[in-house]
């Protein structure tokens, strides 16, 4: 699995971009927030790492932070404090929205120091993880799970029903995603790899965390390009939970 939320759960409370596929990025804003554990007590002394943001920030007393210069639209953070389960994310960003983040509590029962190891190494790559996915849509067209959610699609390829430069032929689960300027079948990659002779629906639309749509082969960054398929049909990068 590329993405799991590892003891996240994480409510974004202000307006975000919401419906349709948009360019991934536009100017910075400002993200506040506030950390608190599973009891909701706050959680003071939190690292907060942003994507695309230089250094980090800390919660307060109250567990509250602010964070300036996030990059509008796709984005990603991280937040941890020894003794807790880090929590990471990748949302849309509006502009001036909030977030809570709750961090679950390491329980003494446990080998401490073991767990705290094993879960900073696992944030560590999912930071990684996310930062390449981020950079992956700098030039697609984006939709995220949360776009997914509030569609509630059947089948993935509903979700490229009003999506510019594709196209859907057929109906459920036969449907076929095609570029628009041409009958041919978009490049599909799963999780970094190409995946030739892929449907779009073999794949259920619950376990994708991001869909990035290239409309051209010249938008397609160089890890996405493969001599195995027509670029110019379109490529479709597929991120899993």
């Amino acid at each position: 699995m590329l993405y799991q939320r590892r003891g996240a759960r994480v409510a974004l409370l202000a307006t975000v971009l919401l419906a349709g596929a948009s360019s991934a990025f536009a100017q910075g804003g400002t993200l506040v927030g506030r950390v608190t554990d599973e009891a909701g007590v706050p959680v003071p002394g939190a690292e907060v790492r942003v994507g695309g943001v230089a250094g980090t920030t800390q919660s307060d007393q109250d567990g509250a932070f602010r964070v300036t210069g996030v990059r509008v639209g796709l984005f990603y953070f991280g937040v941890r404090r020894v003794g807790y389960r880090p929590a990471s994310d990748m949302l849309r960003f509006s502009g001036n929205d909030t977030i809570d983040v709750v961090i679950d509590r390491i329980t003494p029962d446990l080998d401490t120091v073991k767990v705290q190891a094993r879960a900073d190494a696992s944030y560590e790559r999912d930071m990684r993880r996310y930062d390449f996915a981020v950079e992956a849509a700098r030039f697609g067209d984006v939709i995220t799970d949360g776009d997914i959610a509030s569609r509630k699609p059947v089948w993935t390829s509903d979700l490229f029903q009003t999506m510019a430069g594709f196209r859907v032929n057929g109906m459920g689960s036969r449907a076929r995603v095609s570029g628009a300027r041409a009958s041919c079948s978009p490049v599909i990659f799963i999780d970094g790899f190409a995946t030739p002779g892929f449907s779009i629906n073999d794949i259920s639309p619950h376990l994708i965390k991001l869909i990035v749509a290239y409309r051209s082969a010249s938008s397609v960054p160089p890890q996405f390009q493969t001599v195995r398929g027509n670029s110019n049909c379109g490529t479709i990068v597929i991120f899993t939970m």
